[in-house]
């Protein structure tokens, strides 16, 4: 093994041998997960060859050198990987497993390559030509107004499509977010490189479910197969379970030109419950509260049909996670519901990556146990390198810690994963703000702005980012349009409250002050009270504020060291103080927060 430069050996010249440039393609040949194969070059001197680049190097290997090293561990000569590696976790080793029967379908989200799934005992000589890319858009459905149904049906072709291994496949999550861009099919396949579409419509007709589907291929999107599936409607929902696995099984014996080497594995869960988690998952992606609140209640009666159902209990302690957002419950009922839940769906699944995110988001957020979260994202992104919601949250996290590079890393590899989420674009815009790069922010805002004209995150991260440099006028008017949309006043008359402090008009901003600091539908937060008041040059009063959210264990006190609202007292070591006593690190790749753009008290 040498860097910086190509080493070359005989077996590179093998009519057998093929170059695998990444750990993916590495582990896909092998049919292992990534992380063990890089255990085995550090430690039993698997074959592979560095690149050097500027800022990082890359990897590759040989097929032919591959089938050398395991040739030379067997006492039998035969070409067969060693088993997984175990890693310790304090006193004891665990087995880290790759769930190869039923992986996360993120995990294929672009990475240009096939996986092989392999019959045991068989391999090729050599990798397989690479698949195209497969879009699923979400299914219409023709006879109801209600899209569960059809999302339901588009979730389960792409996990099948993805059980089945042989085509890789965008994301569930990509996927259905795709139903309300305004944007053509033609300029979706652009924005996510894929070459295939598959999209279909759905109906009941009678005691029957009918689905269509159609095969488009190229930038001019041709048509290049077409079929229709019929089953006949019983409780549970197996009829479109059913349609979804031939669909599967049709499609990707349509797109590699042989039938699939593997039958799809059942599953085992109640396919009522089944059914209710992917519904979930539909009214999940919407992320505003009724949309949580039906996702909570179809997550416990999946629970309630098969208790043993971890991915159902996973996304329980996502929905918790994020109703701290919502106003609807404590902080501290909230995020015991999300860790009760995550720890249940651990016990039931080691390696549920989204378990593991989803206890870290309420570790960091409630705990304050920064070191401990950073492990358990550490774990979750291990355990499904491609899991844009993993990715999103740590960048979060980071960003909070102030490690504003890494942060941004692992925002764009959120973005990589799912580029058409207005979430992840929101939140790395975000981290863009936190860490100065104010351009950028812009940029993701407006390319976000046109995607989702209505998505409110969009005008909230663009207040901040106009106050931040002192634009109000424009952050005014992103405070009107998150208010016609929301209901919600409050940044409108912060953002009110900051202009007539410019404009001198010192009166008139406490009259708008008492207004948002006396309503009720919502009430501010102390946090909220805390920020308003140090904004306007009351450091006393802000001070007292901030005592009371720190008495309160607010989640938004692992803000302090981002939030400008703070600014003018950064340096004061009674806001260190607060700082310290809630844990978060001083140190940082810049000062410790911008200089404050707002106007100076009068």
């Amino acid at each position: 093994m040498e860097f910086g430069q190509k080493s070359r050996s005989a077996a590179e010249d093998s009519s057998t041998n093929v170059k695998l440039d990444s750990w993916k393609s590495i582990a896909a040949y092998l049919n292992r997960d990534p992380r063990t194969v890089q255990l085995w070059e550090k430690q039993e001197g698997f074959p592979v060859h560095r690149l050097a680049h500027s800022s990082r190097s890359s990897v590759y290997a040989y097929t032919a050198e591959i089938d050398d090293w395991l040739r030379a561990r067997s006492p039998q000569g035969a070409v067969q990987p060693p088993p997984e590696h175990t890693l310790a976790s304090g006193p004891e080793r665990r087995t880290i497993s790759l769930r190869i029967m039923v992986p996360s379908a993120a995990i294929l989200l672009g990475l240009g390559l096939g996986l092989v799934w392999l019959i045991p005992g068989e391999r090729p000589a050599a990798a397989p030509a690479l698949p195209q890319m497969l879009l699923v858009l979400p299914f219409q459905n023709q006879t109801s107004t209600d899209d569960s149904m059809a999302d339901n049906l588009t979730q389960s072709v792409i996990g099948d499509v993805v059980r089945l291994g042989a085509v890789p496949v965008v994301s569930r999550q990509s996927s259905m977010d795709l139903r309300n861009v305004p944007l053509s099919v033609a300029q979706i396949a652009s924005e996510l490189h894929v070459s295939l579409v598959l999209r279909g419509t759905v109906a009941e007709v009678g005691d029957q479910v009918q689905a269509t589907v159609e095969l488009l291929k190229g930038p001019e999107l041709t048509h290049v197969w077409g079929a229709t599936y019929r089953r006949q409607s019983v409780a549970g929902g197996s009829a479109a379970d059913e349609i979804a696995a031939a669909i599967a099984v049709d499609v990707t014996r349509k797109i590699t030109g042989a039938a699939p080497r593997l039958a799809l594995p059942a599953e085992n869960v109640d396919p009522r419950a089944r059914r209710d988690y992917l519904t979930a998952r539909f009214y999940w992606n919407q992320r505003d509260l009724p949309g949580l609140r039906k996702a909570t209640a179809l997550y416990r009666r999946a629970l309630a049909i098969d208790p043993k159902y971890a991915a159902a209990e996973t996304g329980l302690a996502e929905c918790y996670d994020l109703m701290t957002d919502r106003g609807v419950m404590s902080d501290q009922a909230a995020f015991g519901h999300a860790k009760a839940a995550a720890e249940a769906a651990i016990s039931l699944d080691p390696n549920q990556a989204e378990a593991y995110s989803a206890l870290a988001f309420a570790v960091y957020r409630q705990d304050w146990d920064f070191q401990r979260a950073e492990s358990l994202f550490d774990k979750a992104v291990a355990l499904d390198p491609d899991s844009a919601v993993a990715h999103q949250w740590y960048g979060e996290f980071l960003g909070d810690m102030r490690r504003f590079d890494d942060s941004i890393a692992e925002l764009r590899k959120a973005k990589e994963l799912d580029p058409l989420s207005p979430m992840v674009g929101a939140d790395l815009a975000d981290g863009y703000m936190h860490s100065g790069r104010n351009k950028q922010a812009e940029a993701e805002l407006r390319r976000l702005g046109e995607l989702y004209p209505d998505f409110p995150p969009v005008y909230m991260y663009g207040i901040g980012l106009s106050v931040q440099e002192g634009n109000l006028a424009r952050a005014e008017a992103d405070a009107q349009r998150y208010w016609r949309l929301t209901k919600d006043r409050h940044p409108l008359e912060f953002v009110q409250i900051l202009r007539l402090i410019g404009a001198g008009k010192q009166e008139d901003a406490r009259k708008v002050e008492a207004q948002l600091l006396s309503s009720t539908n919502p009430a501010p937060s102390s946090y909220t009270r805390a920020e308003l008041l140090m904004a306007m040059g009351r450091i006393d009063e802000g001070y007292a504020a901030l005592e009371q959210a720190y008495r309160e264990h607010s989640w938004w006190m692992v803000n302090l060291l981002v939030d400008p609202a703070f600014a003018r007292v950064e340096g004061q070591p009674r806001f260190l103080k607060v700082v310290r006593r809630v844990g978060l690190p001083l140190a940082g790749d810049r000062p410790l927060l911008a200089s404050s753009p707002l106007p100076p008290p009068r």
